[in-house]
């Protein structure tokens, strides 16, 4: 997922972590907290690589974009900004929003801090994106932890001797699977796998939302569509254009009608 996002936004290696970072880590909460719905966080902060976004389907399925992928400037990621997170619910329900400032220069400390402060849920993240040689991903993964409201103190007192006994995201980087490094870190508690859910990135846009998109300009812009002007719509997301003129208008149309 991680080295498909990287290549669609065209990232420059440090970049092409902290965005596998961002979405392994929203994929991570919304399967945690929201598996039926869709999440979307905008991350801005005052690093050079610029706003941050990720956008993760039931699935999940997951898109994202950065701002600016070149960057090369220390620090990607700045000091201090802001997390907008939004739920939507299953088919076309509530949606929720949350807007928090962030602080801790990374990813995962934003999270957390979202979740502590936003969601009340004493959490731990742990991000892992790591390149090669060759620039390109080589592994990526991450871990929340979460205490559940019949959370009991000794149980957080277990939980953390095991996380105190290495981190995450340094096991990852390390050569270890994910899968791996949660084993090496909490296998002395009693552990039981619930499931497996793939994790893949996927594009949503369509030629029918770039139509969408364009029926939305006003009737003097249209006109002018119909009289031969072609509109060129392009996802904000994987870059694709697509060209909308009178044609595909009619063809949606008459699909409608029908």
């Amino acid at each position: 997922m991680a080295r498909e996002a990287a290549r669609v936004a065209g990232a420059a290696p440090a970049v092409s972590e902290v965005l596998g970072d961002l979405l392994t880590g929203v994929a991570l909460l919304e399967l945690a907290q929201s598996p039926v719905e869709r999440v979307q966080c905008a991350f801005d902060h005052g690093g050079s690589a610029g706003q941050l976004v990720a956008d993760v389907w039931p699935g999940p399925e997951v898109r994202g974009r950065v701002e600016y992928s070149k960057a090369d400037a220390e620090p990607l990621i700045g000091q201090t900004g802001e997390l907008r997170i939004s739920r939507h619910g299953f088919r076309g329900g509530q949606v929720y929003q949350s807007r928090l400032p962030v602080a801790g220069g990374s990813i995962a400390e934003a999270l957390q801090q979202f979740c502590l402060e936003s969601e009340q849920t004493l959490t731990l993240f742990s991000l892992a994106t790591k390149t090669g040689a060759d620039g390109g991903i080589e592994r990526a993964g991450g871990m929340i932890v979460q205490a559940m409201p019949d959370c009991e103190p000794e149980h957080l007192e277990a939980v953390t001797r095991c996380l105190e006994q290495a981190e995450f995201s340094a096991l990852v980087r390390a050569g270890e699977a994910p899968a791996e490094a949660t084993t090496s870190l909490l296998g002395r508690l009693d552990l039981h796998v619930l499931g497996h859910d793939p994790l893949v990135y996927r594009c949503r846009c369509s030629l029918d939302r770039a139509i969408g998109a364009v029926r939305t300009l006003s009737p003097e812009e249209l006109a002018e569509v119909a009289q031969g002007r072609v509109e060129e719509v392009v996802c904000d997301f994987c870059g694709h254009q697509y060209l909308v003129g009178a044609a595909e208008l009619e063809a949606s149309a008459s699909l409608v009608e029908e």
